[in-house]
């Protein structure tokens, strides 16, 4: 065999065994769902979907999709099914197919609030992860850093991701203990039914396993009764009809004053960036 010859062989061989490899590391899982909102410019489509055994329980969530086109005529209400792909590092997407359609009209309680700079945080009130109550103006004086999950979320590139951020953002600032003195973390559960302080403080063990905890990054959560006008306030979707939360990304920065500084309502923020944004508060 020639050489140049040999040479594209093993790249195929090598091609071969990337992609099983590849493939070996994601999951599919069937869905059906109704539709919330689809926003093809942003390849994002928000689905009310019922248990998935094996992975998670029902949920409305927005989830990205791999194929925009899939989404263009969707609206609210219509009845879909769909592959949820999992991977290493995201969930996504695949297969969408119309089912049925809805009346076009968005579900009671979908209206949303952005923060805005500026706005004065509430004294809101929670339960860490040692079962003691906390408050907002607990943190008067740091940059504090709040973001919203639930321990049985299993795609990676949302809570997951964000507390493995908070981590590397901890890290960044131990470089300059006086900064680290002066931030503060907040991971906040929406999940009150679920995420009780005994499974949050098993939780937040997973995520400071192997580094110097910080005594200033709690994991708390709300009651069920508070929970709605907290969940406004930081720019989440509740839906009264079901008592849900539809489980999107809303990470925030706040003052030492108590006033908000930066909001962050995706994953494509970086520690790095963030973490300067603490230190120069």
């Amino acid at each position: 065999m020639k050489k140049n010859q040999t040479v594209l062989w093993l790249i195929c061989i090598c091609g071969f065994f990337t992609a099983g490899c590849h493939s070996a590391l994601e999951k599919r899982y069937p869905i059906q769902a109704e539709v919330i909102s689809a926003e093809p410019q942003r390849q994002m489509i928000t689905v009310k979907h019922g248990d998935i055994p094996g992975l998670m329980p029902a949920m409305t969530m927005s989830y990205m999709v791999a194929d925009p086109k899939q989404i263009e005529k969707l609206g609210p209400g219509d009845k879909i099914t769909a592959d949820l792909v999992v991977s290493e590092n995201k969930g996504r997407l695949e297969n969408i197919v119309l089912v049925s359609k809805g009346d076009g009209k968005p579900s009671p309680g979908t209206s949303q609030r952005l923060p805005e700079k500026g706005d004065s945080v509430p004294d809101f009130a929670f339960v860490n992860q040692d079962g003691k109550p906390i408050h907002i103006r607990d943190y008067r004086g740091k940059a504090l850093l709040v973001t919203f999950i639930y321990t049985r979320c299993p795609l990676p590139d949302y809570c997951p991701r964000m507390n493995d951020n908070f981590r590397q953002i901890q890290s960044i600032l131990r470089e300059n203990p006086d900064s680290l003195k002066k931030t503060a973390f907040l991971s906040i559960s929406f999940d009150p039914e679920h995420d009780t302080p005994k499974v949050l403080k098993h939780y937040a063990a997973i995520y400071n396993r192997g580094t110097t905890p910080s005594a200033d990054w709690q994991f708390a959560v709300p009651t069920a009764k508070d929970l709605p006008e907290i969940a406004y306030f930081f720019g989440l979707v509740y839906q009264p009809d079901n008592a849900q939360i539809v489980h999107s990304l809303s990470t925030t920065l706040i003052s030492p004053t108590g006033k908000i500084e930066n909001y962050y309502d995706n994953n494509e923020w970086t520690p790095a960036e963030v973490a300067q944004s603490m230190i120069k508060l």
